[in-house]
């Protein structure tokens, strides 16, 4: 009896773990948690993990391969998608792995630069505050100044 209802156990917990990755993908321990607050112990939620991750139904450096990709189309740099990642409990094994794999695109930069200063390259206060807002996105402070000097260079009228 005991057996047979902690099988039935194992089969809700999996049910609700694959509705939840239906749903979106998450992180091997952010749906530890989430099977966990539905009621289920520790042992099933770890059984269900692994067996999610056998059938690669569960896979975090994708995961945070994905999560990286989508965060670098939108427009932010890889301090905030570190930290973003850590917030998702990715393991940094996989964190170092999805950084590696992706790249800045200086055009996204030139457009947020462009947005924020808008052609007033000569107010010091307003290229302070693109600084500012393009280190609050989690870009590097030198890639912000290499691509607020080629915004210069580009938009000064050489006459």
């Amino acid at each position: 009896m005991i057996e047979k209802n902690l099988k039935l156990e194992y089969k809700e917990a999996l049910n609700y773990a694959v509705k939840q990755l239906a749903y979106r993908d998450l992180s091997k321990e952010f749906l530890k948690q989430k099977i966990i607050s539905k009621g289920f112990n520790h042992n099933v939620a770890d059984y269900v993990i692994e067996y999610l991750c056998t059938k690669n139904f569960l896979n975090d450096q994708n995961y945070a391969i994905s999560i990286a990709n989508s965060y670098i189309r939108r427009g932010y740099g890889h301090i905030k998608i570190k930290q973003e990642l850590k917030a998702r409990k990715i393991e940094s094994e996989y964190i170092s792995i999805a950084l590696n794999q992706i790249k800045i695109d200086f055009n996204i930069l030139n457009r947020l630069i462009d947005r924020k200063l808008k052609q007033n390259i000569e107010d010091k206060k307003e290229i302070q505050k693109t600084i500012s807002f393009l280190q609050r996105r989690g870009f590097e402070l030198s890639q912000i100044k290499t691509a607020i000097k080629k915004y210069i260079t580009e938009n000064t009228d050489i006459t």
